[in-house]
C-alpha cells in the first residue's frame, strides 16, 4: 500500500450456520469462515507496519437471545508479515468462545485502522 500514516479499511459480512461467509462487502481485506472455536481470520490485501485497532459491530435481525450476545478480541495479528488478523468471537454471558450456531445469520460490520509508515 502506498498511502502513508493511518489507513482505515471497512467492510461487512454475514455468517451462515457452519461459520461460512454467506455474503460480504469488503474493501482491502478478505475474511475466512469462523471456525468451531469462534475464531475468524481477516487477511489484508497489503502489508502494514502496525495494527492500530479493530472494531466489530454485530447486527442480528432476530429476537434477542442472551446466548447470542457477542463481543470480540484480537487473538493474534501479523499485519507486517503474513497480513493476518485473527479475531475471537466471545459469548458475553460467560466469556467462552461463541459457537458457529449462535453466529449464524449475524452481520458483522468491521473497521480496521492500520499504521502504514514507521513515522
Amino acid at each position: 500500500s502506498l498511502t502513508q500514516d493511518v489507513v482505515l479499511l471497512t467492510g461487512k459480512w454475514t455468517l451462515g450456520a457452519s461459520g461460512a461467509i454467506s455474503s460480504s462487502d469488503l474493501t482491502g481485506f478478505s475474511v475466512a469462515a469462523a471456525d468451531s472455536d469462534g475464531k475468524q481470520v481477516i487477511t489484508l490485501d497489503d502489508q502494514y507496519n502496525d495494527l492500530v485497532g479493530v472494531s466489530l459491530t454485530y447486527e442480528d435481525s432476530g429476537t434477542f437471545d442472551a446466548a447470542e450476545s457477542t463481543v470480540s478480541e484480537v487473538a493474534e495479528e501479523t499485519v507486517s508479515s503474513d497480513k493476518e488478523i485473527t479475531v475471537q468471537h466471545i459469548k458475553v454471558e460467560n466469556g467462552t468462545a461463541q459457537s458457529q450456531a449462535n453466529l449464524n445469520g449475524k452481520t458483522i460490520r468491521c473497521m480496521i485502522w492500520l499504521k502504514n509508515s514507521s513515522v
